[in-house]
């Protein structure tokens, strides 16, 4: 008779056969899956976060034209290296591929490190970054966990509780890297996040065309829509912004944040204020410009509304055309401002919401 030992290791390897041998016939076929280029591994890994693949794809693309290397990467500007990101979100991300790869040429002569420890010292690399890059990039049979590999292994092996707390997130960790073909670890651990991509989905799993379900618990104790048991999200709070879109002579008017900006560090904003309680849209612009560069202004009419989310708060920004008393701006609350041409806003890196109101005013004739 088997003992449990040896029935679980024949069960591990028939998974890991099961997921490589479908992942060769059913991967999707993506740019930074054409070479096992380290930089590459790193930078796609880094722009998925957060970020759904069909959105990533022309950032990678494009990035990879821009900034081919580390060195390139390293020697940038981060305002050139911001404005390859805008749209993106999470900007910080951006920031920490540029720190990195500054890193990477003073102690790495210009790689990306290959040890899991090395990895983890770098700005922005956690340990599921880290063991992506270390099993696709160099073959190293480091585990990884990220939200499908979660979603896959807490159904596989019917994990209860909630996977982002101890003990179970040792678990699932504990059970990524017991899974691991060794001689393949980057394509095993890059068919546990394609199934979870592409089959085993939060919302009405495709089962049936599931490699491993013969194997999978959940699915054996119809426990497939209720794993994994994350917490209940919390309600978005919702945000009323304003903008004020000052002009002068056919040029409007933008702000730099500072580089210790809690959101959207160093780029370039039109000047914004949070609607306070009783306080009126249009006092709010006023606030926003007088605050920012010290202008007294008037909103004069809406240009357009713009409706975006950041972390758990749903934003309505509306941006009013604004005009503005003679004087002389300076920079009081931002780190610098200028008065742009509306094409010349192409030119500067702006998050999505400004963006858009950027592309209202061009649109509109400035």
């Amino acid at each position: 008779m088997l003992n449990k030992k040896t029935v679980q290791t024949k069960q591990t390897r028939a998974i890991g056969r099961a997921l490589l041998a479908w992942y060769a016939k059913h991967r999707r076929e993506l740019p930074w899956r054409s070479s096992q280029d380290p930089y590459a591994v790193w930078v796609s890994e880094m722009m998925l976060q957060q970020t759904q693949v069909r959105t990533v794809i022309p950032y990678f693309q494009a990035w990879m034209q821009r900034f081919p290397d580390v060195t390139a990467l390293a020697n940038a500007p981060e305002s050139d290296v911001l404005h390859a990101w805008q749209g993106l979100g999470y900007y910080s991300r951006a920031r920490n591929l540029r720190l990195a790869a500054q890193e990477m040429l003073r102690v790495h002569d210009g790689r990306v490190p290959e040890q899991v420890s090395e990895l983890l010292a770098l700005p922005g690399i956690g340990p599921y970054s880290a063991g992506a890059i270390a099993s696709i990039a160099y073959g190293h049979a480091e585990p990884l966990v990220d939200g499908n590999v979660i979603r896959v292994l807490s159904r596989l092996f019917a994990l209860r509780g909630d996977p982002n707390k101890a003990p179970l997130k040792a678990k699932i960790w504990d059970s990524a890297r017991s899974l691991i073909v060794e001689k393949a670890a980057g394509e095993f651990n890059q068919s546990l996040m394609e199934l979870g991509a592409t089959v085993c989905a939060p919302r009405n799993p495709r089962c049936q065309a599931c490699p491993v379900a013969a194997h999978c618990q959940a699915l054996a104790h119809d426990l497939v829509d209720v794993l994994p048991e994350l917490p209940a999200r919390a309600k978005a709070t919702p945000v009323h912004v304003v903008s004020a879109i000052a002009t002068r002579g056919g040029r409007v008017l933008v702000t730099k944040l500072r580089p210790d900006a809690p959101r959207w560090a160093s780029m370039w904003l039109f000047p914004n204020a949070e609607v306070g309680a009783g306080e009126t849209p249009q006092a709010a612009v006023a606030r926003a410009l007088l605050s920012a560069v010290g202008l007294r202004g008037e909103a004069t009419g809406l240009l357009c509304v713009v409706r975006h989310t950041v972390t758990r708060f749903r934003v309505t920004l509306d941006a009013y055309r604004t005009s503005v008393s003679a004087g002389v701006a300076k920079a009081l609350t931002v780190s610098e401002f200028a008065w742009k041409r509306p094409q010349e806003l192409t030119e500067l890196a702006m998050p999505k919401a400004h963006r858009r109101i950027a592309t209202a005013l061009m649109d509109g004739g400035g």
